[in-house]
Parts: C-alpha cells; sequence; structure tokens
C-alpha cells in the first residue's frame, strides 16, 4: 500500500510527490502528481522479474509514435527501486470513468445522480469514444489486457463528452494463446480468462468493455443478478465463470434483476442486439462475441438518437418499445421527467445513387435527431461513413427554427441543397441557407455531401411536432 503523500523517484532523478489515488486495477494503483499534469502508477508485484519485463513492455510503448493518437496516456519515466512503475502524462481534472457507475451511499435520487453525470447522450459518446480507440489499438495488433473503469479516465467536466484516456499502458501487448501474467480486473475479466483457458486478446478486451459499457449505461452488472446477489459466494464466481444466464435472458430468468434503469431506457435496440451476443452465445463462445468496433459504431449511432428535454436538461432517445410488442414508435415524454417531447427533425442518411433524377429508396445508413435546442452537427463519420482519429472532423451545422431549419458548412466546403419537387438546388458554404422542414410546394428537401453526378451520401428530413402542440 502507497500511502498519501509518499514521494517516489525516477530513473533520471526527478522526484515526485503523490496525492489522491486515482484508480486502482489488478496490476496497481494509480496517484496524481501533486502540481503538475502527470500521474504515477505502482505495481503491486516488486519482483526483479516483474520489473524486467516492465521495463521492455514500457520502452516497446513507448516506441508507438501515435500513442497520444490512440488516447493512451504516454509513459515518461521508470521509478527508481524499491517501487516498480512509471510516470505517465494525463491532463489536469481527469476521473476514471468509475465514477458514472458506483453510485455514492448519500444518493437521495438515483435519476437526479445519473443526469449530475451528464446524462445518457454523454454518457454513450464517452463509451464510444472508448470503444473506438479499443478498435484503432486492436488494428495495431495490441491489446488493452485489462479494461476496467478505473483506467479510463474521463474529463471531470459533465460538459465534455470527447476527452478519454486509457492510463494504463503497460497493459499493451499482443494477443495471447495463453500468459504468465494474465491479469484482469475482478468483475470483468471474460470467462475464459478467469477459467484461465485462454491468454488476452481483442476478444478478451471486447468483454471487458461491454461490462463497462452495460454498467455505465443501466448501473448493473450484466452477470449479477438477484440470484447472485441473494445467493453463496460461489453464485459469483460461477457468474463470473460464464455457467450462469446473464440478467436479461430472454429463454432463463433464474439470474434476472430490477435492479438497475429499465434497458429500454438506456440501451438502444441495436445496443439491446449486441448486449444479447456478448452475454448469451457469446459469453462462452468468444468467436460469437461482438467486437470493440461494432460497440463504437452502435454507441455512436445510439447517441445520435437522442434529443435534449427542455424541461430537466437530459438527454433520451426519440424512439421507445410499443407495450408488449418488439416494434418502437416515437417517444411521447421524457423518460426521466415525463416532460412532454418538443418537436423533432429526423435526419436520415441515405446513398445518392442516380435513378431517374432521384435518390435511390433504401434503408437509411444512419439516423439523427434535430431539436430546437441543440445544433446538429455532421461529422466525417455521418457525411462519408469515415472512423478513427479523422471521423470527428466537423462538416455541416444544422439549427432547427420553429419549422425552419438552417444549414450552413463550417469546413470550407461545398454542399447543395435540392428540393425533389420543383428541381430547386441551392449552394451551401459558410453563410446560413434557410429551407422548410415540413415537405411543401416544393416537395421535400435532400442535402447532398458531394456532386451531383457522382454517388455520395445525402440527408433527407422529416419533422415530428412536439407533444404539447
Amino acid at each position: 500500500m502507497i500511502e498519501q503523500k509518499k514521494r517516489v523517484v525516477d530513473e533520471v532523478g526527478q522526484v515526485y510527490q503523490l496525492g489522491k489515488e486515482l484508480g486502482r486495477g489488478g496490476q496497481g494503483a494509480v496517484f496524481a502528481v501533486e502540481n503538475g499534469n502527470l500521474a504515477v502508477k505502482i505495481i503491486f508485484d516488486r519482483s526483479a522479474a516483474r520489473r524486467n519485463h516492465f521495463k521492455k513492455q514500457l520502452t516497446s510503448v513507448k516506441m508507438l509514435c501515435d500513442i497520444e493518437k490512440l488516447f493512451v496516456a504516454r509513459p515518461r519515466e521508470m521509478l527508481e527501486a524499491p517501487y516498480v512503475g512509471y510516470v505517465m502524462e494525463l491532463l489536469t481534472d481527469m476521473v476514471p470513468i468509475s465514477k458514472l457507475i458506483n453510485i455514492p451511499k448519500n444518493t437521495n435520487c438515483l435519476i437526479e445522480w445519473y443526469l449530475e453525470g451528464g446524462g445518457l447522450r454523454r454518457r454513450l459518446l464517452l463509451l464510444a469514444r472508448c470503444a473506438e480507440s479499443l478498435a484503432q489499438l486492436h488494428g495495431k495488433g495490441l491489446v488493452y489486457s485489462d479494461p476496467s473503469p478505473n483506467n479510463i479516465f474521463i474529463s471531470n467536466d459533465v460538459s465534455n463528452n470527447d476527452i478519454i484516456r486509457f492510463i494504463d499502458a503497460d497493459n499493451l501487448q499482443y494477443s495471447s494463446s495463453s500468459s504468465s501474467i494474465n491479469v484482469y480486473t475482478p468483475e470483468f475479466g471474460a470467462p475464459e480468462l478467469v477459467t484461465e483457458k485462454s491468454g488476452v486478446n481483442t476478444l478478451t478486451d471486447a468483454h471487458a468493455f461491454a461490462v463497462i459499457a452495460f454498467k455505465t449505461l443501466s448501473l448493473v452488472h450484466p452477470l449479477m443478478g438477484d440470484m447472485v446477489n441473494d445467493g453463496e459466494p460461489e453464485l459469483e464466481t460461477q457468474a463470473l465463470e460464464g455457467k450462469l444466464p446473464w440478467i436479461d435472458d430472454p429463454e432463463d430468468n433464474q439470474n434476472s434483476t430490477n435492479q438497475g434503469f429499465p434497458r429500454d431506457i438506456v440501451l438502444s435496440p441495436y445496443l439491446i442486439e449486441l448486449s444479447k451476443k456478448c452475454f448469451g452465445v457469446g459469453l462462452n463462445q468468444p468467436s460469437k462475441r461482438p467486437g470493440v468496433g461494432q460497440w463504437a459504431e452502435r454507441l455512436y449511432s445510439a447517441a445520435d438518437c437522442t434529443i435534449c428535454c427542455p424541461e430537466c436538461n437530459s438527454t433520451y432517445y426519440i424512439k421507445k418499445k410499443k407495450y408488449n410488442t418488439t416494434s418502437y414508435i416515437n417517444q411521447t415524454n421524457c423518460p426521466w421527467c415525463d416532460y412532454p417531447r418538443p418537436a423533432f427533425v429526423q435526419v436520415a442518411i441515405q446513398r445518392w445513387e442516380m435513378l431517374e433524377g432521384r435518390f435511390k429508396e433504401q434503408k437509411p445508413l444512419q439516423i439523427l435527431a434535430l431539436n430546437s435546442y441543440e445544433p446538429l452537427i455532421l461529422t466525417n463519420r455521418i457525411i462519408s461513413g469515415r472512423t478513427g482519429i479523422d471521423s470527428h472532423n466537423p462538416n455541416i451545422e444544422l439549427v432547427l427554427e420553429g419549422e425552419i431549419i438552417k444549414v450552413r458548412s463550417v469546413n470550407g466546403q461545398c454542399f447543395w441543397l435540392t428540393s425533389e419537387g420543383t428541381q430547386i438546388e441551392k449552394e451551401v458554404r459558410d453563410k446560413w441557407v434557410r429551407f422548410p422542414a415540413r415537405t411543401g410546394k416544393d416537395g421535400s428537401w435532400l442535402l447532398h455531401f458531394n456532386h451531383l453526378d457522382c454517388s455520395h451520401r445525402l440527408a433527407s428530413f422529416q419533422l415530428f411536432r412536439g407533444e404539447n402542440v
């Protein structure tokens, strides 16, 4: 155990005074460094073998020239003996994502606490960033090994939903069929790690991330139902080994629970399906487990389909499950405060393929929601389907004012508006261009993301009036 105010020294002689503990995982603990944008990780195992292995691992990690772009905190120097650990760069005012999971004991209203952490959309976007970063690591042949709520850091500013850092760079390694150092955080290890049948790989990372996402959104562990929580300690072990049904198993409800938020409020239909695959058939068959890339895509899509409540400032999905069916209909009220849903425009992203002068009718590639309480920014992810680091560059801004939509380019590029009825064509540059959200004498309007004489994506618009009108 490292005491508060402890001093440590790195291999070049720099002295660091440790502040508060920021997080604790399976291998060690992370402490803030006083008066600096730094943190120190102390490894529990101080053996010479561990030090040598650790030093080789950090040397390899420091050679990753784009580590900051992967949202991994860059390691600086190893610590001098007797400690095994290292100094890392860390942005100020960051906290572990566990702050959005672990409910304080003095919490009187769970909904208020959930919303104070930024609500649903912020959680979706932060988780999407995490999944995206893991997917990029996996694309380089690396695995993170031990994803947990204590080593994923986010901004303490609840208005920020895009800054994340994985703080344990020493966790990075190449996939292995078995491992002499097979560390995972309790409750987050994949069953094949818990039972020591496998080493770390991209799918063990995917399981850990899925548990983090499920807990962050619904505030309940997907494997810890009433059967486990009210039973003998051995049942928890069995659950984590994949020997019991998960809490929302549609075919076996013996481990179900009413704990946490209703899943159809905090999980989109696609996120529910991913959860079923991960904790159902994928629990003991890793090859059928969704990868983190799928989680990133579905989390971003879920965030796209949320709107802001003008009464409680929460965010919620525009669709809800129809009672006693598997179909979905528009929300009529905010699920957090019951305030009537405001008007919104459904923005459908589709492909433009020349077909007698019209775009080819098809299932939308993506659905987004625009309401009058906040602008909608279309990024590279939306207009071109791009993924990765450049996918978040802004291109177009949309604003809803009554039944009028304003649009402008924010990247210097020219886009095009066309009316299906009268074939009007307007250029969209940095000046606001207005058009009706409701279909009128000019027909419906289409926003093209490229020239009309080539294949590209476009946006179509459908206005839904508010429930209080």
